[in-house]
């Protein structure tokens, strides 16, 4: 009994010394606000959050450490504080403001708008609310209702310099600048201490290119509020972008001081001017938050990888993928830096769908898996890839240009060009995407716009080579041969080795008939360097235009002796077989060329209709093996489907047909060959439909024009 007596008696002692939960969480409050007031952020989250633990409920709580939080750059848990706040106490309107900008900050406008509304609800005379419903409004596009709110801000504050800044702001988004610069200056006149003010007015400057208008207002908002990091961020690039970049550091030193995020900026920068040694001593000294921690890991890898260290890359990237193999930006990371060495694709292609499984909606994985899918020929799931990134962002311009490029490949021009159209969009004044775009339409036969869309990019950037080049051959396409040449010569002038412009330069030249300035341009080239596979190539196509075959078969064949890679030698060594009349020359070399691109529908397509003429099987098992390859390959659907209605198998030949007709569009072919199938399966008003197609696409052709006639007497006949 006396044991259990003093038991009783110790439990009855432990449980009254306990202190109850208001108590732990008041001293853990206590503590923290000490820390808050020595601006010790982490340490203040650490209290807030033993206070927390003793009292969920205490939205006050919350508060403070969504503060806390903010103030040490982690918005992610701000955010969630914040909001927390606010769910907890409907009237803490800060709570509810806090939470809204963030939102807005993050892009995320309808969300921001909906927690305005709360602080609102709260404080229908809150000017800050009614000034963030505005900017939320105008982030989702809808300006009527963006000016509401900031007129009725403007309403109740008329003194509000905020109000007339959003004001401005929206005003410059719809393209109004007078009213817009009136606004601005006003907010500036109300408040000269300002930051968002004189940010907001060096924004209009800087869409009027006002550069020095544009700093000074830049350094008035910095001067106004010395410690602000948006300042300081502004005005570091602003420096970047008028290419000052040793002005940018201070500003980029000023935000390392105040956040994790200010010093992965200092990295970044570091790392953009080649500076890597300066980069990794920042990256390697960050600890703090894990999230930061990981993307300054993430970045080290890069770094190692620019500073030519794979290993040391890719040993960054494996620890990042096992420490947490969910991690997207780890998967795709390390994909990337695997895909650089062709023994370790598969390895890549694993980690790319491992990204892709994790987050299907990640556009970034999507384009990833693109890359690698393209790196081991698979382009189907290469173009699978990109087109899923694309969708899932359509802002995600070289995905789409990727994608454009591969349908360019296959011959689907308009696809092709709707894929070039969303790259531009995405890649406003990109010289690449002009390109792909011009050649899209190129493809199409639409020479014209192809022509203005090269001239309006020329229109900024005139000493572009690519763009001159790529306009040389939409002349050239559009039979305007003396633009032509100008457009090459221009190319040339910039980039005298530039292969494609030089291919340009010779192209017009022959199709001016201008030999002897062909040859005299080789003959120089040939001087300047005697063994370039391109310029042999080159040398051989004016051979052939000067009618020496012989010249131009002993060029081809030295070149693919030392570079049997060069599939532009074999085409254009079996194009002079075929020509010769040496089909078993011309098969072997199509032979070797599809074998060596393997992906390429083109060469086995011409193996096809080489055999065509000696082994009618053989023809037809070799348009099967490219369509079961490539089932959009046009011209294999196109003669497969022509040999199958020749042998009465008419199912199989309507759905090569069709196949054909849908992918060589603009072509008289594949229509007539549609009609040659409905024809001989006693089809005949089908037929008339499409041999009158193939005859409006060519007129001339004399056999389009027989064969609709035999459709039309088949048709009597049969009444």
């Amino acid at each position: 009994m006396k044991t259990r007596l003093i038991a009783l008696l110790a439990l009855f002692v432990m449980t009254g010394c306990r202190a109850d939960p208001q108590t732990r969480a008041d001293r853990a409050i206590t503590s923290g606000d000490a820390y808050e007031s020595q601006h010790k952020w982490r340490e203040a989250t650490i209290e807030y959050r033993k206070a927390l633990q003793a009292q969920p409920q205490r939205a006050d709580v919350h508060h403070k450490l969504a503060r806390a939080y903010q103030q040490s750059g982690d918005v992610t848990n701000a955010y969630l504080e914040f909001a927390r706040a606010g769910d907890l106490d409907p009237g803490n309107v800060d709570a509810h403001l806090q939470a809204a900008m963030l939102l807005l900050q993050a892009g995320q406008f309808a969300d921001a708008q909906r927690r305005a509304e709360r602080a609102l609800e709260a404080n229908p005379k809150s000017v800050d609310a009614l000034i963030v419903i505005g900017r939320a409004r105008a982030g989702l596009h809808e300006t009527a209702p963006a000016l509401k709110a900031v007129e009725q801000a403007i309403a109740i504050e008329p003194a509000s310099a905020p109000a007339y800044a959003t004001l401005g702001s929206i005003q410059l988004a719809r393209g109004a600048k007078d009213e817009a610069r009136t606004a601005l200056e006003k907010a500036v006149a109300l408040d000269p201490k300002s930051v968002d003010a004189h940010l907001a007015l060096a924004n209009l400057y800087r869409s009027t290119k006002d550069v020095a208008a544009t700093e000074r207002e830049l350094k008035a908002a910095l001067a106004a509020s010395p410690g602000s990091s948006v300042a300081h961020r502004a005005l570091a690039l602003f420096y970047l972008e008028a290419r000052r970049a040793p002005e940018a550091e201070p500003h980029f030193k000023a935000l390392a001081s105040q956040s994790p995020d200010g010093q992965l900026a200092l990295a970044d920068y570091y790392t953009g001017l080649r500076r890597f040694d300066d980069a990794l001593s920042i990256l390697q000294g960050m600890s703090t938050p894990e999230t930061a921690k990981r993307q300054a890991r993430i970045r080290m890898a890069a770094v190692q990888q620019m500073k030519g260290d794979r290993p040391a890359a890719l040993a960054t990237a494996t620890g990042l993928v096992d420490s947490a193999p969910q991690d997207v930006d780890a998967r795709l990371l390390r994909a990337r830096l695997l895909l650089a060495d062709p023994e370790r694709r598969d390895a890549a292609w694993a980690d790319a769908q491992a990204a892709v499984k994790a987050d299907p909606s990640s556009p970034a994985a999507h384009y990833t898996l693109g890359l690698v899918a393209l790196a081991r020929n698979d382009t189907q799931a290469a173009e699978a890839a990109f087109d899923r990134a694309v969708a899932l962002n359509p802002r995600a311009g070289t995905a789409a240009l990727e994608l454009a490029r591969l349908r360019l490949a296959r011959g689907d021009a308009s696809a092709a060009l709707t894929a070039a159209e969303a790259a531009v969009r995405a890649r406003d004044g990109d010289a690449e995407s002009a390109i792909v775009l011009a050649r899209a339409l190129r493809a199409r036969g639409d020479f014209d716009r192809a022509g203005r869309e090269l001239r309006a990019r020329l229109a900024t950037s005139p000493d572009t080579a690519r763009l001159n080049a790529e306009l040389g051959w939409s002349e050239l396409g559009a039979r305007r041969v003396p633009e032509a040449r100008t457009a090459f010569e221009r190319a040339l002038t910039v980039a005298p080795a530039d292969p494609d412009a030089r291919a340009g330069a010779i192209a017009a030249d022959l199709a001016a008939h201008d030999v002897q300035r062909a040859r005299a341009r080789v003959a120089r080239w040939l001087d300047e360097s005697a063994e370039d596979p391109s310029t042999q190539i080159l040398a051989a196509r004016v051979d052939l235009a000067a009618r020496d075959t012989a010249a131009a078969e002993r060029r081809l064949n030295a070149v693919l002796q030392t570079h049997p890679d060069r599939l532009d030698a074999y085409e254009l060594l079996g194009g002079l077989y075929v020509r010769q009349g040496n089909d078993a020359a011309a098969l072997d070399k199509y032979r070797a060329l599809a074998t060596r691109s393997p992906n390429a529908t083109v060469p086995a397509t011409i193996v096809g209709v080489l055999l065509e003429r000696t082994d009618r099987q053989a023809a037809r098992a070799q348009y099967e093996a490219v369509l079961a390859k490539d089932p959009r390959a046009g011209v294999a659907a196109n003669n497969l489907a022509w040999m199958l209605a020749e042998d009465g198998r008419f199912a199989d030949a309507l759905r090569w047909g069709r196949v054909a007709v849908d992918q060589l569009r603009n072509r008289p072919e594949p229509h007539d060959t549609l009609g040659w199938i409905y024809l001989k399966n006693n089809q005949s008003v089908e037929a008339i439909a499409e041999f009158s197609k193939a005859v409006d696409l060519a007129p001339q052709h004399k056999l389009y024009r027989d064969h609709l006639q035999q459709a039309k007497t088949a048709l009597t006949a049969s009444r």
